[in-house]
């Protein structure tokens, strides 16, 4: 069901229509006990009126030679009428009744079939004359009676329910307003206009919608700024270690010996390999923030470690770096997928093994529910330290090698579940990942 409207008008509806249903159902029951206790004092009243008349006076032979009609009300001949007497003589009989007795004379009411025709009757005994009255009608007025008059309260409530259809339509056009409002305010907007919403009159029901909406658009706006600085970083970042590729391909290209020919071919591959390590952060930082949702797991830090040092092995082996994994830590699980885990340590021990000095260690212990990165380097200012986990940051030491990913990409792939901390410690610098305790 895409319409809303139609949703809810069909739930209305049918809620109206079950209520209706029920309501229609208790009145005619409750029409058609009524018409029959109506119909049945009817018979009552005529049987007793006609008892009245002084059947009891009247002499045998005469009813014998011929039983005369009742003088009494007809009620349009749908009421039948017989006197019998004592003896069970017919005394008189009204013009519709039939020659056979209507009841078999025991007071009261009783529904006999009479040629093929089913009757209600009442018979009145006279308590001094012994005189039986009996009155009745046939079981088929009373149903045409009864019908007339539940189709005489069904066409209006047909009728009632059609215009009470109609002006829900309406009031439900009326009330979703609003919300083609939005609708067409969000529609008529440009690709690049996040501004908040400007709806007027927006129903209470409606306000955490707009309010998420106007949510949406900032985190889009953010997220737009975010990819316009990201770019022009990337941009940036890109272009010293492609102008020293040239520029050092054009001196080894012009080298007047071997010597001059090696340092730039050197300096061509340490480019080549600043390039490699720019890109692949690039694309893990594209990774980490294309929004994939994290999977919960735990992951043991010694295996995700070995990998990492596999992995960096020529860069640990061309600046000595000794890389020193306490048996504590190796059997540590944090609250993080393996590949994170493996994305986060790979920048960590990168940078420890970058900034630190060559021929020096790089310690990874434990550290309650967390581990750290330790080196021997200098590390970071503390003025510096908030603004080393955004991208391309590098802090006031423009000295350091690197683009600024490391550190950014590390907190990506650590959030939510843990966050970087860094101190300094008698022996350098260290990076530890706690993790975060969920609120209570």
């Amino acid at each position: 069901m895409r319409s809303l409207r139609w949703r809810l008008f069909l739930l209305v509806a049918a809620a109206t229509v079950l209520v209706w249903s029920l309501a229609a159902g208790w009145t005619v029951l409750s029409a058609r006990a009524d018409v029959e206790r109506v119909l049945d004092r009817r018979l009552q009243e005529a049987a007793v009126m006609v008892a009245s008349l002084g059947f009891a006076d009247r002499p045998t032979e005469a009813v014998l030679a011929d039983p005369s009609p009742l003088p009494i009300p007809t009620y349009e001949r749908q009421l039948s009428c017989q006197v019998w007497s004592l003896s069970g003589r017919l005394l008189g009989l009204s013009e519709s009744a039939p020659a056979q007795a209507l009841s078999s004379g025991k007071p009261g009411f009783s529904e006999p079939v009479i040629d093929g025709t089913a009757w209600r009757v009442y018979t009145y005994v006279d308590p001094e004359s012994g005189v039986r009255v009996m009155v009745g009608d046939t079981q088929v007025m009373r149903r045409r009676l009864i019908a007339n008059l539940l189709k005489g309260l069904i066409i209006p409530a047909m009728a009632g329910l059609a215009a009470l259809a109609a002006l829900l339509w309406i009031g439900l056009g009326s009330g979703l307003a609003p919300v083609r409002r939005i609708a067409f305010a969000i529609a008529a907007r440009e690709p690049d206009d996040q501004r908040p919403l400007d709806v007027d009159d927006v129903p209470q029901e409606l306000l955490p919608l707009t309010q998420e909406i106007d949510e949406l658009f900032a985190r889009i706006a953010r997220l737009r700024e975010g990819e316009k600085r990201f770019l022009a970083s990337a941009a940036h970042e890109m272009q010293t270690p492609l102008a020293g590729l040239r520029m050092h391909a054009d001196l080894a290209l012009r080298a007047p010996d071997e010597e001059t020919r090696q340092r730039a071919l050197e300096r061509i591959r340490q480019s080549v390999d600043r390039t490699a390590r720019l890109v692949r952060q690039l694309l893990d930082l594209s990774r980490q923030e294309s929004g994939r949702a994290p999977q919960p797991a735990n992951s043991l830090l010694g295996p995700a470690v070995d990998i990492v040092s596999e992995e960096l092995a020529h860069l640990l082996e061309r600046r000595g770096i000794t890389l020193d994994l306490s048996e504590e830590a190796r059997e540590l699980a944090v609250p993080i997928d393996q590949e994170a885990l493996i994305l986060a340590l790979r920048n960590l021990i990168e940078n420890a093994a970058l900034h630190g000095p060559e021929n020096s260690r790089v310690a990874i212990g434990r550290d309650g529910g967390g581990f750290f990165v330790a080196d021997e380097g200098s590390g970071i200012a503390p003025e510096d330290v908030e603004a080393m986990l955004e991208p391309f940051a590098r802090g006031n030491d423009t000295g350091l090698p690197g683009s600024g990913l490391g550190l950014a990409i590390a907190a990506s792939a650590l959030a939510p579940e843990m966050e970087l901390e860094f101190d300094r410690t008698d022996d350098g610098f260290r990076v530890r990942a706690r993790t975060v305790m969920p609120a209570d």
